[in-house]
């Protein structure tokens, strides 16, 4: 049975669009007591549309038997023992030749300094070495053996040649202890995968800051007005721009997905939270490349006047008369120091309609762009995994289509480059 936590991580990762179709990874495993999130990792590559294969050394062989790899990878795994160089070669060459990335999770501490110092002596290491391509490791050892000089400088000289670390975790390790040295989640492994093979020139390094969810305007200490913005297309916006290799901040009062460590999330509630976050990301996010703000988030558009303590339902009566005020509009209110792309929601009038709709928005909040997606019996976007989006900027409008979310981002993304 699955327990709650693990719930939204298994719904985002079935998700997940094939954003890695017929890629190669490569999964070295080293001998670690983490051995058994390798399982975990292949089966989120394989969601993702990859093959992977897998080499052992033989210390991971004493924890886990080839044949479950293979089960699993549905490729023969290779071992020292295992190496063939006839017509159907399965070798250190043969592999390191297939791949388009090479992963060892878990790295030992061990596997990690022989890397550095040019040492294979193993069919791990050997493979390691003749791969000449896109590397990433994912360390996992005690934290006396992390923390050992010898491994600290063995990280630096790694990176500093351009082998991506994914680092581990503090947490309780087997002995017993609490301290970093536990292999980084699956998850957060894949998502440092992706980041590296995904990255786009124009994206990479840029600040870029997503708003999402629904805020929530206070009417006393225990109720709240809000809306049915579950976060989602924020999030995805979130996903897909740190993929491409930028800075991302996440402003949103729900977190739909696990996401990334290296995504800044800022939590807001309140309309004036999320300015307030905002106005704060754009002190901070001056550089040479401009910077992009993508306003997913649903801003009430009226603020009720907030009661001290909580209401009573004998003073309140049998009618609710709820007072509101106009609220001020973000958008429209923020310095202008970067491209900024808004949403707009309609629902259920014709398309020409909304599309006016969503061209007078885009002049009056005087922004670059702005993404339309409508409510139609055919399209809920509120709390789905799918929706359809319309990209209006000046005189251009261009049909994003249906799809999932993770893949609508992307195609938003790529409208953005040309603002």
């Amino acid at each position: 049975m699955k327990s709650l936590s693990q719930e939204p991580q298994a719904e985002f990762i079935e998700s997940l669009p094939k954003l890695l179709e017929n890629k190669r990874i490569i999964l070295g495993v080293s001998g670690s007591v983490a051995i058994y999130k390798s399982l975990e990792v292949i089966r989120i590559l394989q969601k993702l549309g990859a093959n992977v294969r897998v080499v052992m050394s033989e210390s991971a062989q004493e924890f886990i038997n080839p044949l479950l790899f293979e089960a699993i990878s549905h490729y023969q795994v290779l071992t020292q023992k295992m190496q063939s160089w006839g017509q159907n070669p399965c070798n250190h060459i043969e592999l390191a030749t297939w791949g388009d990335m090479f992963l060892i999770a878990p790295s030992s501490a061990n596997t990690l300094n022989k890397i550095t110092n040019g040492i294979a002596d193993n069919v791990l290491l050997e493979s390691f070495l003749a791969f000449d391509k896109m590397k990433l490791l994912a360390p996992a050892a005690n934290t006396k053996m992390l923390e050992n000089p010898a491994i600290l400088e063995s990280l630096k000289i790694l990176q500093a040649r351009e082998v991506q670390i994914v680092l581990p975790q503090c947490k309780e390790l087997a002995c017993g202890i609490v301290g970093n040295g536990a292999l980084a989640s699956p998850l957060e492994i894949v998502f440092h995968l992706l980041r590296s093979l995904l990255k786009d020139s124009f994206w990479q390094g840029r600040n870029v800051c997503v708003s999402g969810g629904g805020s929530k305007e206070a009417i006393d200490d225990v109720r709240y007005l809000s809306n049915f913005s579950s976060g989602k297309m924020g999030a995805s916006l979130a996903l897909a721009a740190y993929f491409l290799g930028a800075n991302v901040c996440f402003v949103s009062s729900k977190m739909p997905y696990p996401l990334p460590l290296g995504i800044k999330i800022q939590k807001a509630e309140s309309s004036e939270d999320f300015f307030n976050a905002i106005l704060s990301w754009q002190n901070d996010s001056f550089s040479t490349q401009y910077p992009f703000l993508f306003m997913s988030a649903a801003i009430s558009d009226y603020l009720p006047q907030k009661a001290q303590g909580k209401l009573k339902k004998q003073e309140i009566g049998e009618i609710w008369n709820l007072k509101l005020q106009e609220n001020k509009d973000i958008l429209a209110t923020l310095p202008k120091m970067q491209k900024t792309i808004g949403f707009k929601l309609e629902s259920q009038i014709e398309k020409e309609v909304s599309l006016q709709n969503a061209r007078n928005a885009l002049r009056k909040k005087q922004i670059d762009a702005i993404c339309l997606n409508n409510i139609t019996s055919s399209n809920n976007p509120l709390d789905s995994q799918k929706n359809q989006v319309f990209w209006i900027q000046d005189s251009l409008l261009v049909d994003l289509g249906f799809c999932d979310k993770l893949s609508l981002a992307f195609k938003i993304l790529q409208q953005a480059k040309n603002l």
